[in-house]
């Protein structure tokens, strides 16, 4: 993972991105496991759906009933599933070089983190982050909002007249959030190509 970042000055559509998303047993990454991984580029500012990865774990014995009934993933799913180590490996790979970006970033952030902890004793990863999540929240007319606005993902492309996609499917939600980020960035900036140092203070 030793590549530099990339400077503040350089432009979206100079960067190479990774949307992925992470389905799990639970939002804990203390008790809970990785299922389901799935993620796809953006470059040229395009996402890329031929660089679409789908990753079932093989953690069959950890599936949870209530997890189930969300992301409708059952043991017989994951029972030729990838070696856990093994897809992490893999996604770390796919992280290379790409600025990271994921909706809600809190969740796959946590469980990134806690796994890079156990695996290499290590607090956290040199990796930049993107939330479509908080983008959306920077918009004018959500600027007062108190939290009870609903910023789930297939809300958030409802309210941007954007079509629906089946929900809590690793794969899926990652073009969907793809698709979402890309909006985004032409409803706040227009027909200008921003800076990444513009998106990043936007969010943090």
């Amino acid at each position: 993972m030793s590549e530099p970042y990339p400077s503040p000055d350089t432009k979206l559509s100079d960067l190479e991105f990774l949307v992925f998303d992470l389905e799990t047993t639970g939002l804990n990454p203390k008790t809970d496991r990785i299922l389901s991984i799935g993620h796809l580029k953006i470059h040229n500012m395009l996402v890329d759906i031929s660089t679409s990865v789908h990753t079932y774990i093989k953690a069959e014995k950890y599936v949870k009933p209530e997890a189930a009934v969300i992301n409708h993933i059952v043991p017989e799913m994951l029972s030729e599933g990838q070696l856990f180590d093994e897809a992490m490996h893999d996604l770390f790979r796919a992280m290379k070089g790409k600025i990271l970006i994921a909706h809600g970033t809190v969740v796959e952030k946590s469980f990134i983190d806690a796994y890079v902890k156990l695996r290499y004793g290590l607090d956290s990863l040199p990796l930049l982050w993107l939330d479509t999540l908080i983008l959306e929240k920077s918009l004018l007319r959500n600027k007062n909002d108190t939290g009870t606005g609903d910023y789930q993902l297939a809300s958030v492309r409802e309210r941007h007249n954007l079509p629906p996609y089946l929900a809590h499917n690793a794969l899926s939600d990652s073009i969907a959030t793809g698709e979402l980020f890309l909006v985004l960035v032409k409803i706040i900036y227009g027909k200008s190509i921003p800076m990444l140092s513009n998106v990043y203070k936007r969010i943090y």
